[in-house]
Order: C-alpha cells, then sequence, then structure tokens
C-alpha cells in the first residue's frame, strides 16, 4: 500500500538530480495546451479587463476593492452610482478609467442608474467565480460537475468572527447542516479511484473546513485554558457528524492570533478517545508564519503519538497584509515573512518535514505556484511516497490550466470551494482578488506577465534574500507594545502578578513633601471595586498645612531645577520609563485591583506612561532650544520657552498612572515643579509612582505627594497664589470650578493661573447605510462598554441611519448579550465593577429614570457583590433626551435614530462637549463631511473610539470637553511654559558678524 521513508533512503537521489526532475516537471505543467477554461487574467472577459487595470494602476486597484467590498450594502442602483462616482472621480484614480466605468460615473451616454446595475451585475458574476453559492443546495451542482472533471473538493462556508453566541450557533447549525447535506447528496457520486482512495485506503468523497472563530464568538486568548475547552465543546458534535456520514473534517488556519490555540484545540481534541482512531481529520499549517516549521515538526511528533495518521494541509497563508500591518501598528515582531522568496523557500522546508512524517501524516500540498507543487510530488517520489499518498489543492475559480494538467498526470486535486452569501463573501473575494493582482503572485507571473518558465522554476534558496520580523525604527519615537496575550509567557506573568501583589495588600501611603515621608492623624481606604472587602490600602488625608508646605517645598525646589539643562531633566523621565517598565507586571495587577480594569486595560494603561515619559523626553529636545526669527542683518531675535513655576496636578482614577505620569512629566521636563494630588480612588498607585520617580533620581521638593480629598487640599491648591499652572483631567463640574476660581487673582499673586483642563464627553458614532456592521458592531460594544464605559473617549450615543437601523440594533443587542461580566482579576471578563458605590448608584439612578423616555432592548446580568452596573442599551432614543445629552460614566449606550447622515451631523454636534466621536461608512463623501463638519478633538474612522494613542492620536476635546490641549502631541508641552523673545542688537559701530548678514 505505501513504502516507508526507511525503504528508499539508500535510493534517494542527490539535490542536483530533485532540481532537474522539479524543473522537468514544472516545464512539462506550464507549458501544457491551454483548456477553454475562464481565467481572470482572460482580457475578454469582464473581470480579467479590470483585472488587467488593476495590475497596471494601483490608484485604481484600491478603489476597485473597496468599492467590491461594499457593494453588497448597496440597496439600490442609485447608491452604487453614487459609490462609483465617490470611488472613481475626483482624482481617486489618476483620472484613469476602463471604458465601462466612464460610463458608470456617468460620463458616457447611458444612465448612471442603468450602468451602475450592469456594474454590480458584473461584480457579482465575477464573485461567482470563486463562490460555488449561497446555500449548500447551490453548490451542490457545481461541486458535481467538478467531480465529473476528476476534481475533488472541500466545502468552506463564509465568513470569520462571530460577534454573538447567537450568530456562533448559527455557524454551528450550518455546519451540521451542511455534512448532513452534502452527505446525502454523495450517494448520486459516481466512485472515481483517484478521488476516492489513498495510499491508505477509501478516503471520503465530502470534504468540509471548519473556522474555529465561527464557533465561539467570545475567544479570548487570556481565558486559554477555558477558550480552548469552549472550542472543543463546539467542535464535538461537528465531528461526530462528520464521522457519522462519513465526512473529512478540517480546522482552517487564520490569522496569526488564533495560530497556537487552533493548534492546541486540535492536539487535544484529536487525542481524546473518541476520536483519536478516526483519520480523516486535519489541520492547516501556514508556510508564511516564520514559526510554521516549528509548528509543522510538532504536527510530525503528535501524529506519532497519536498513531492513526491525519492531515495537513499545508498553504502560503492568506492575511499577509493584515499580518505585516497589524504587527507594526502593536509593535510586535512581524510574524510572517516580509519577501516571496522566503515564504517559498519556508514553504519546501515544511512540505520536506511534513513528508518525512508519512506514514504518520498525511500531505495535501495547497497551492498555485508550480515551482512548490512540483517540489513536493518530486521529494514524495524520493522518499517512496506513492502518487495518491500525497494531495494536491488548489482554490475554486482559479488556476484550472495547472489543476487539469495534474489531475492528467494521475494526481488527486481538491479544489477548496466556498459557500456564502455575498456580502459575508466580500473578505473572501477581495482576498482572492488582491491575490491576483500582486506583484508576487505565481499565477500572475505566468498568465499575466509572461515570466518566462526558467525564472517561475528557479529554487527559492537560490536567490534568497533574508529578512528580518519588523523592528521599530529606534531613532522615531514609538509606542510602548502591549502585551500579545495570544503568547504564553504573558498570560503566565500576569497571573504570578495577580498573587503576589494581592499577598502584599493592603499597602500604606503617606505624604511626601521635600522627600520626606509625613503621617497623618487621620486616613482614607482604597477598596476594590469587584471585591469591597478586599482593602487595596489606607493612605495619609493629607491636611492643608501639608498642601502650603508642598507648594513651598515646590517653589524652593524650581529655583534649582528651572535652571537644569534639559537633557537632565529628560533623563529622570527616561529613568522612569526604565522603572516602570521593569515594574509593569505588578502595577497592571495593582490596576486591576485598585480601580477594576481588566487585564489588557490595565497593560495598556501602564504602556501609555510609559509613552508619555519617553515622547516627552524627546519632544523637550524640540521645542526646549532656542529657535532664531526674523532673520535681519545686526539683529538676533531667539524665540524660546521658560517654565511657569509651581504646577498643581490633580488627576482622575479612570487611568490612574498614565494620565498622572502624563500630567507630571510634561510639567517637571519643562522646568517646572510638581504638587501631586490624586484621586482618591486610585491614591495607592499614584504612591508606587512617587515611588518610582524617587528611584529615577527625582531630586527633592521637584515632585510632592499629597494624597487626600479633592474638596479639601484639591480646592487649597487651586486658590493658592503661587500655584501657576494647574493640570486637571475629571468631570465638567469641577473643571469649571477651577477656571472659575483660578480667575480670581489672590494677594500677593504675581502671575495668571494657566489651566490645562480635559473635562467629560458626550461621544457619538455614527453608523453610516453603507457601514460594515462586522467592524460597526465589535467597534461600538468595544467603544461603549470596555472598562465599563469609564473612559472620558468612551461611546455612550450611536447615531444610526434608518435604512440600516434595525438590522445594526438587532446584532448590537446580540453582542452585548454574549459579554462575559466579572471580577477583573478574571481574565474571561470583558468588563468588571465600576469605581465606587456612589458611582454605581448614580449610573442605576439614571438608568432607572431613562426607562421612562426611552425604550429599554437589553440589560446584563451582573454578579450580586461588587460594585456592579449591567450594561444597557436604550433605543429610539430621542436626540433631547437627558440620557442622550448627560455624561453617564458608565456602560449605557443610548441608540438614535437618524434620516439621513445631515441629520445624523446634526444629532452628534447637538451636545455641549467636544471629546472624542466617531463614524462608520464606507462612503468617502460623508467620512470627509464627518472629517469637517463633526465638532470634536478626536475624529476616529472605521474604528473604535477609546484607545488614544501618544503620537499617534494627540488627545483632547473642546466645546464643553476642555480648553482644546492635546496631550501626547506636538503642542503640549508648551502649555507648561512661557514663551520669551530675547532680541539682541549685534550691529557696533557699522559692523554686524557676516553669519547674520
Amino acid at each position: 500500500m505505501h513504502q516507508s521513508h526507511n525503504e528508499t533512503e539508500n535510493n534517494t537521489p542527490n539535490q542536483n538530480d530533485i532540481e532537474s526532475r522539479i524543473f522537468k516537471l514544472g516545464k512539462e505543467i506550464l507549458n501544457a495546451p491551454v483548456k477553454n477554461q475562464k481565467s481572470v487574467f482572460n482580457k475578454d472577459w469582464w473581470y480579467g479587463q479590470i483585472m488587467d487595470w488593476s495590475m497596471r494602476n494601483e490608484a485604481f486597484k484600491v478603489s476597485m476593492f473597496r468599492f467590491v467590498d461594499v457593494l453588497p450594502t448597496l440597496g439600490n442602483s442609485s447608491e452604487v452610482a453614487q459609490h462609483m462616482k465617490e470611488y472613481f472621480t475626483e482624482g481617486k484614480t489618476d483620472g484613469k478609467l476602463p471604458s465601462i466605468f466612464n460610463f458608470g460615473v456617468g460620463v458616457g451616454s447611458l444612465a448612471p442608474g442603468l450602468m451602475a446595475a450592469a456594474v454590480k451585475k458584473n461584480v457579482e458574476q465575477m464573485a461567482k467565480m470563486f463562490i460555488t453559492g449561497e446555500r449548500p443546495k447551490d453548490a451542490i451542482p457545481v461541486l458535481k460537475k467538478a467531480r465529473n472533471n476528476n476534481l475533488a473538493f472541500t466545502v468552506d462556508l463564509l465568513g470569520e468572527a462571530t460577534l454573538s453566541e447567537q450568530e456562533a450557533q448559527d455557524y454551528f447549525n450550518r455546519y451540521i447542516e451542511l455534512i448532513e447535506q452534502l452527505s446525502a447528496d454523495q450517494k448520486s457520486f459516481v466512485r472515481n479511484e483517484v478521488l476516492d482512495t489513498d495510499s491508505f485506503g477509501d478516503i471520503p468523497a465530502i470534504n468540509v473546513s471548519v473556522k474555529l472563530t465561527s464557533l465561539y464568538s467570545q475567544i479570548n486568548v487570556k481565558d486559554w485554558d477555558n477558550t480552548v475547552e469552549t472550542l472543543k465543546d463546539r467542535l464535538r458534535p461537528i465531528l461526530r457528524s462528520a464521522i457519522k456520514n462519513n465526512v473529512f473534517l478540517n480546522l482552517d488556519m487564520e490569522s496569526y492570533h488564533y495560530k497556537d490555540l487552533t493548534i492546541d484545540v486540535f492536539e487535544q481534541i484529536i487525542s481524546e478517545d473518541e476520536f483519536r482512531q478516526w483519520p480523516h481529520f486535519g489541520i492547516v499549517m501556514q508556510a508564511y508564519l516564520r514559526e510554521s516549521l516549528a509548528d509543522c515538526k510538532r504536527m510530525v511528533d503528535i501524529a506519532k503519538r497519536r498513531e492513526t495518521p491525519f492531515s495537513i494541509r499545508l498553504v502560503k497563508g492568506a492575511y499577509w497584509d493584515y499580518e505585516t500591518i497589524h504587527a507594526k501598528q502593536e509593535g510586535w515582531p512581524t510574524p510572517v515573512y516580509t519577501n516571496k522568496m522566503e515564504s517559498d523557500a519556508n514553504f519546501e522546508d515544511c512540505t520536506d518535514v511534513l513528508l518525512e512524517g508519512y506514514p504518520h501524516l498525511k500531505l495535501a500540498v495547497g497551492s498555485h505556484n508550480v515551482r512548490s507543487i512540483c517540489h513536493a510530488i518530486v521529494k514524495a517520489e524520493a522518499l517512496g511516497i506513492p502518487k495518491n499518498g500525497i494531495e494536491l489543492q488548489m482554490l475554486y475559480g482559479m488556476a484550472d490550466q495547472i489543476k487539469y494538467t495534474l489531475i492528467e498526470k494521475g494526481y488527486r486535486v481538491r479544489e477548496y470551494a466556498t459557500v456564502g452569501e455575498l456580502i459575508p463573501g466580500m473578505a473572501y473575494l477581495v482576498r482572492r482578488l488582491l491575490e491576483n493582482t500582486s506583484n508576487e503572485s505565481f499565477l500572475k507571473n505566468k498568465f499575466a506577465d509572461n515570466v518566462p518558465t526558467e525564472d517561475l522554476m528557479r529554487a527559492p534558496k537560490t536567490h534568497l534574500v533574508k529578512s528580518e520580523a519588523y523592528i521599530p525604527d529606534l531613532i522615531r519615537f514609538n509606542n510602548h507594545p502591549l502585551y500579545d496575550f495570544a503568547k504564553k509567557d504573558p498570560r503566565d506573568r500576569m497571573h504570578q502578578a495577580l498573587e503576589r501583589v494581592r499577598a502584599k495588600l493592603p499597602i500604606q501611603s503617606p505624604v511626601v513633601i521635600d522627600n520626606q515621608i509625613l503621617t497623618t492623624n487621620e486616613t482614607l481606604s482604597s477598596v476594590c471595586p469587584f471585591d469591597p472587602s478586599l482593602v487595596i490600602g489606607t493612605f495619609a488625608k493629607a491636611t492643608n498645612e501639608q498642601a502650603e508646605q508642598a507648594v513651598q517645598s515646590a517653589k524652593q525646589a524650581g529655583k534649582d531645577w528651572s535652571l537644569k539643562m534639559i537633557g537632565e531633566r529628560a533623563l529622570v523621565l527616561n529613568r522612569l520609563a526604565e522603572i516602570i517598565e521593569k515594574n509593569r507586571d505588578d502595577l497592571i495587577a495593582l490596576e486591576v485591583f485598585e480601580v477594576g480594569k481588566t487585564w489588557s486595560e490595565a497593560d495598556g494603561d501602564i504602556t501609555e506612561a510609559i509613552d508619555f515619559l519617553k515622547y516627552y523626553a524627546r519632544d523637550i529636545l524640540r521645542v526646549g532650544v532656542s529657535e532664531r526669527v526674523g532673520h535681519v542683518p545686526g539683529e538676533v531675535s531667539l524665540y524660546h520657552y521658560r517654565p511657569r513655576g509651581v504646577t498643581a496636578v490633580i488627576a482622575p482614577w479612570n487611568f490612574p498612572l498614565a494620565i498622572l505620569t502624563g500630567m507630571v512629566s510634561a510639567a517637571i521636563v519643562t522646568g517646572n515643579t510638581v504638587v501631586m494630588k490624586p484621586a482618591e480612588q486610585s491614591t495607592i498607585i499614584a504612591w508606587k509612582l512617587m515611588e518610582m520617580l524617587q528611584e529615577a533620581g527625582c531630586p527633592k521638593g521637584v515632585v510632592n505627594f499629597l494624597p487626600g480629598l479633592g474638596e479639601d487640599v484639591g480646592a487649597y491648591l487651586v486658590d493658592h497664589k503661587d500655584v501657576a499652572t494647574i493640570s486637571f483631567t475629571g468631570s465638567k463640574a469641577v473643571g469649571l470650578d477651577i477656571l472659575n476660581k483660578a480667575s480670581t487673582v489672590r494677594p500677593g499673586q504675581k502671575s495668571l493661573k494657566r489651566c490645562i483642563i480635559e473635562m467629560g464627553g458626550k461621544n457619538a458614532v455614527i453608523i453610516d447605510s453603507d457601514a460594515d456592521l462586522d467592524e460597526a458592531v465589535a467597534g461600538v460594544i468595544y467603544s461603549a462598554f470596555a472598562f465599563q464605559g469609564q473612559k472620558c473617549s468612551a461611546a455612550s450615543r450611536i447615531v444610526v441611519l434608518d435604512s440600516i437601523y434595525d438590522r445594526f440594533l438587532d446584532r448590537l443587542v446580540e453582542a452585548a448579550k454574549s459579554l462575559h461580566v466579572g471580577p477583573g482579576s478574571d481574565p474571561k471578563s470583558f468588563y468588571t465593577a465600576v469605581i465606587d458605590e456612589e458611582s454605581q448608584k448614580r449610573i442605576l439612578s439614571m438608568i432607572e429614570s431613562a426607562k421612562s423616555t426611552s425604550r429599554m432592548v437589553f440589560q446584563g446580568e451582573v454578579p450580586p457583590t461588587g460594585y456592579y452596573v449591567p450594561h444597557t442599551i436604550f433605543a429610539d432614543v430621542q436626540p433631547d433626551a437627558d440620557i442622550a445629552h448627560q455624561e453617564l460614566f458608565g456602560p449605557v449606550l443610548a441608540v438614535i435614530r437618524a434620516k439621513d447622515i445631515d441629520e445624523a451631523i446634526h444629532i452628534v454636534n447637538s451636545v455641549e462637549y467636544g471629546l472624542t466621536g466617531g463614524i462608520y461608512s464606507r462612503s468617502p463623501n460623508n467620512i470627509e463631511r464627518a472629517r469637517q463638519e463633526i465638532e470634536v478633538g478626536n475624529l476616529y474612522i472605521n474604528r473604535s473610539i477609546t484607545g488614544a494613542l501618544v503620537n499617534r492620536h494627540p488627545f483632547g476635546g473642546y466645546k464643553m470637553s476642555g480648553l482644546g490641549s492635546k496631550t501626547g502631541g506636538p503642542d503640549y508641552l508648551k502649555q507648561y511654559m512661557e514663551p520669551r523673545v530675547s532680541t539682541e542688537n549685534t550691529m557696533r559701530r557699522g559692523f554686524a558678524p557676516s553669519e547674520e548678514s
């Protein structure tokens, strides 16, 4: 039946012989007579012309693929025509269009609507080149035809990650239906020895591919073990159905984020007693991943332990653009090879490893690259693996000439065939179009560019240039990367840190003035929001006398600190950044306990603190040096800044380290001194910052630590004559009170106070009629409910256009139902308790009040103890309702209907706040209108509206949200300084230095 590797190893040909045979076979395949099959590169077809234009014009390609992406959501021809105009005119395609598009955008004599309908029909026909049908019954005739042409198939349901457990259940049901329906129809299949047997015997005629992300909407890599168990629970009934109906089941590989999770699920489930004897199960390996060779070796080991063979589908990988972009955005090493030759070479290395694992596992080569295919065939022959011991797989709708040539040579060829509706199918279609138009596409190189066979068949290792995993530019500022909790190490470290920090509680926090530890008669306590019985720490309740001492200490220290070289001040910030990074895990854990953040939210706060320090340490080198202005002979005018003096930093609890660190570091790096008044609810975290400042070498008196009540020592600092600057983040009421008090000049006051104030928001997101609902629902859920809606940037209003309102609301509610609420220390939790009992009562009262004016469509369930507030959604909210105007600072969402984009923008702007906002739209015109017309400091387009990053998204609002200064931006440090100009007359007796003239 099959020959072992050991029987043939002495007869294995050398590498030169293998290369010769690879080239010979490849030449035969590439030079085979062209059959009469459709091809995306055939310019006689509409889509062939579009592909040709896309390959020649990058601007057209971008517009075309974005247009294809939005097309299924457009309800009528006028909408299609409007989007065609927006995508293909106004300079978006370099003024060049195929003739059919000139008609479509109104250039020709045909009515734009008629032409738009024709374009939509043609795009739908193009999609059908790659998608076999909307339902299994639609696909069956296509699959039967393929078998009649000696092509096997594997069927994949279109669609990727689900947003709710209802959607996951729907996908589960569809998989069961797919298996049963295809199985029932296979009775009519004519047996085909090539397709229905391999070197081990009979194989199922039905082959189905499954994506894990479609089965569970709450996949959470932080909660690794529970997620694996849930996925196995969802997968077992599908696998049982496959066994019962004699169907091969293949586990698809998706983005890198889920790679290790998918492998763990696969390894565990195939090792269970119920399934370990079933050979017709497989998994995908992606050769463009740098870790794939090690993963393939792991698969061989698993197969040997299991004893019953399983299959590996080896593919290059379909998410290269996403993986490279995402890694750079996160500051993580790029998980994929960044040039084609490396991927091709690794594909061959992985092929060798998997072939050498025969007969413990079976290889299916998923590739259109004839070089890769021939390498696998020749290597299999060299190892004595029979022709039916491997399988060749290609995508439905592509590489037909290659498929049929291989069939004629007696190989089993299987098509990867997709089934599903057009809207979820667009992501798949766009990936196929990107693949076909990529300069690195083998099919494009062969059939469009006519690259010589010698070049196509050259071994990738002969001209391999190694690329490095992405390393951030060390010259420019780069945001500190978050933890990738898909990796085991940070997960393990977080569990250890939570145990370590909890064991140290409660923590005592004093007053610190002039680097001296001071105590007070009265103390206050900080407790855990999700477990109020857990005391995080006790802290000194500073007195007004101590506040006076702190101001005088800061004033005295400023005399020396303000004269320090800017590099020396910046050095303190850089040292502090290193110390925070060293203590990162414990600081994350402390935030989890003290303010009720989840792991990821706490990690984001710690890394943002590091970002502020590194950014301001760099930026002072730019803004802190003198700049010559005027440039006329005989005169030198220097524009420069000087510190303002004592700064009162009054910080919030919701970003307890990041915002506090940002305000303190901006003040001291510009030469000011600080009295730091933290929020009562997060004082222990602030105390840790004070300790780390001292460790970083911050001189005595430069930062003084004053815990206590805002209405006591906070008010004292605001009124103090020697406080030159007040930096505050918090509520509108307190912010306005500070502004009012700061405007009063006190006896002995020598300068007007400057207020750097960021207040609240009533932030809105517009959902346009053409929005991608997968992205919109996920983005709104995160923006509204992450950290219990306690971010000043959180979404609390969603303005939805009428035509999409009901669909959006249904999916939003289902997604909200699926969220897990629990302790912040539990990695499963999406959100946890609000900060304190006062906030809990206030938000619950506002929810009750809103029930009388708006329709509550959802309210979640919460644990019985802790300061929890159930996440709540109100629909059909009137724009002037209290819930649509008042800041809630909790997990409550108002959904408002708008008839069109004009009304939507008007509703967004109708509130007094102007902090953040967003829009989900695929209309270039409406996106531009949002940029110009929405009155917010930070506008986010087609993404969540929270999570601003230092330098990338300088943050701050206007109207009643603040004074317009942007933290983490190029003008923020200037808020803490006064500009000065010194002008010197350099002309003496009619003579001036030559360099000035």
